[in-house]
Order: C-alpha cells, then sequence, then structure tokens
C-alpha cells in the first residue's frame, strides 16, 4: 500500500513559520516599494514606504497567521487524505483567511481591497498555490537525502571492526562464561536487527535507550572495567518517540573517540530530560591528550544532523563543544510535535 505524502504544509512547525513569515515580509516590501514613491507634495518617500506597509501589513500579515493555524489544525486530520484535496484545502485556507480579514476586520483602511473582495480571495489563493508548492518540491528535494541517510547510517554503524571485535569478544568469554557469551550474542542481534530497519521510523525513548545499554554492554565486555557509563534519565513523557538509532551512534562516538583512546578509565555520561515540549539528550566524554583524526566523528555527526532535518526542519538541534577536556554533546528534540503523536 503506497502512503500518501502530506502536502500541506505544517503551521506548526517553526522553519515553516520561519519561511512562510520572511517570504512574506519580502513581498510586502517590493509592493510597497513599487507601490510609492515622492509625489509632488513632498511626502518624504520613507513616510510614504511606511505608511504602504502598513496599509498591505493589515491585510496580510492577519490573513497569514490564519492560515498558519488553519494548516496546523487540517493538517492533523487530513493526513490520509488524497494528493488532490490536501492541495486543495492548502490552497483554499489563505484564499478564506485574506476574504475573511479583509471584510471583517480592515476593509476600511485599505478602500482598493474594501471591494470587491474577489481580489483579496484571488491573492490569498495565488499565495497559499505558491507557498504549497515550494514546500511540496521542497520535500520532493529532500527525497533522495533520506535514501543518502539512511546509507551513511548504514555504512557508519557497520562496520568491519565493530563485528569483528564483538565476536572476537564473545568467542573469549564462550569457554568460561556462556551464559554471558549468549547475552552478548544476542545483544549484538537486537543492535543489527535495529541498524538494518529503517532508520526515519521513531520508536518509543526507552526503546532507544535499551538499545543503548546493549550496545555498551557489548563495548563493556570487550573494554572491561574501563569503560563505564553513567545513566541519568530524567522524568519524560511516557509516549516520547524519537528516530531510531539517533543516540545509540553518539554514544558510540563517545566509546570510540574515548575508551579505545584513553589508557584509563573512560566515564561517559548521558543524560536525558524533558523541559516543556522540548526533550534534550546530553552526552559527556573525555577527550584523549593526543591529537586524534576527528572525521569519522564528522561525518556520524553531520549524518545526525541531516537527519534531524529531515525529521524535524528547524526544531530540533544538535551543539557540541569541548570543556574541562570532555567533549560534550546536547541533542535537543520536540516533544509534542513528534515525539508524543
Amino acid at each position: 500500500m503506497v502512503e500518501t505524502r502530506q502536502l500541506i504544509p505544517d503551521g506548526c512547525n517553526a522553519g515553516t513559520v520561519l519561511r512562510i513569515g520572511v517570504g512574506v515580509n519580502v513581498v510586502l516590501v517590493l509592493a510597497a516599494l513599487g507601490g510609492r514613491g515622492t509625489d509632488s507634495a513632498g511626502v518624504p518617500f520613507a513616510t510614504q514606504f511606511t505608511a504602504a506597509f502598513l496599509e498591505l501589513a493589515a491585510v496580510v500579515e492577519p490573513s497569514t497567521l490564519v492560515t498558519l493555524l488553519g494548516w496546523c489544525l487540517v493538517r492533523r486530520v487530513a493526513g490520509a487524505s488524497s494528493a488532490a484535496v490536501q492541495r486543495g484545502v492548502a490552497w483554499a485556507l489563505p484564499a478564506l483567511a485574506a476574504g475573511l480579514v479583509n471584510r471583517w476586520a480592515v476593509g476600511a483602511y485599505w478602500p482598493l481591497l474594501a471591494r470587491p473582495d474577489v481580489l483579496a480571495l484571488g491573492i490569498g489563493l495565488c499565495g497559499g498555490m505558491l507557498a504549497q508548492h515550494y514546500f511540496e518540491l521542497r520535500a520532493r528535494a529532500f527525497s533522495p537525502a533520506i535514501d543518502e541517510a539512511r546509507f551513511q547510517a548504514l555504512q557508519s554503524r557497520i562496520r568491519p571492526h565493530f563485528l569483528f571485535n564483538s565476536l572476537n569478544a564473545v568467542l573469549s568469554v564462550i569457554r568460561d562464561d556462556p551464559v554471558r557469551a549468549e547475552r552478548m550474542l544476542e545483544n549484538v542481534a537486537e543492535l543489527f536487527r535495529a541498524v538494518m530497519g529503517d532508520v526515519k521510523r521513531l520508536v518509543p525513548l526507552e526503546q532507544e535507550l535499551e538499545l543503548c545499554r546493549r550496545y555498551v554492554e557489548i563495548e563493556q565486555t570487550r573494554l572491561g572495567e574501563r569503560l563505564q557509563v553513567s545513566w541519568n534519565i530524567g522524568a519524560v513523557h511516557p509516549r516520547v518517540r524519537v528516530p531510531q538509532l539517533l543516540l545509540q551512534p553518539i554514544i558510540e562516538n563517545a566509546v570510540r573517540y574515548g575508551a579505545e583512546r584513553l589508557a584509563g578509565r573512560c566515564d561517559i555520561d548521558v543524560r536525558v530530560r524533558q523541559q516543556g515540549f522540548k526533550l534534550e539528550i546530553s552526552v559527556s566524554n573525555p577527550i584523549a591528550r593526543e591529537p586524534v583524526q576527528r572525521e569519522g566523528n564528522q561525518i556520524g555527526l553531520n549524518n545526525i544532523r541531516g537527519r534531524l532535518a529531515l525529521v524535524y526542519d528547524l526544531e530540533a538541534s544538535l551543539e557540541t563543544r569541548v570543556r574541562r577536556e570532555r567533549f560534550e554533546l546536547t541533542l535537543t528534540l520536540p516533544v509534542e510535535a513528534k515525539g508524543a503523536a
């Protein structure tokens, strides 16, 4: 069964609101510049431009706000609708918003659109068509990036040396501790099952954390007591979801550039907490004193940033810094928009 894509712009998304807001105001500025100039009465150009801009904004800005709210609400109930219906709704909402605002709110302030209302409807319809078409084209342009992200994820997660080291660790304990070896093989199987799955899929946060704990258990079998991970999991909404294999690669980087590079003990701190509608995940690990090649790490982090952009647009962020000889990574995700669906 072919899944119907969402063609209605997400009016609740910060990236959509920002792009629509900037685009609308650029059009308003150009319209105000083109519609006014210094007249014979000697009114300064700046005064005329400001007046023209405010007259236009009095209709367009409220219409834009109503449109974004309408898209936000309708998108939540139109997911299974056909493409034609979604496009029609996306186009009609701006036209209706412009017509209503023009008739009920500011008709007296802009005589040009006070009569007839059809002009406001036409402008709103054209604006809605342009905006919807832009976001549809943008979604199509990002489609190849989904497959590329999955390819990069597979390449970076299924590294031959990881499988080799894991199997060697199993062989080293299989005679002395068969139960532990069996447990480790189960962990390896779970990890590779997740790796071979759809990296775009949202999974419960606890499921991702459990996958990370299995990965740490595998590495502790190989590295012994040198690897210590502290899990500080705060209270979060039970239905919070995150992209699959989002946190595990971050912890893998911490092991790869921390425990594997250090002669002594490596303490990795993992903190998860929810603040309002934001989920914050922090991972901190010590840095080896000798210079290390960070290319592989940067490829992994850029991969994660790309996946965040595909899933959350501008509503998620990934920040890194080095402080007190520790590498600190902070990942911020929205909870309401994608997490508690």
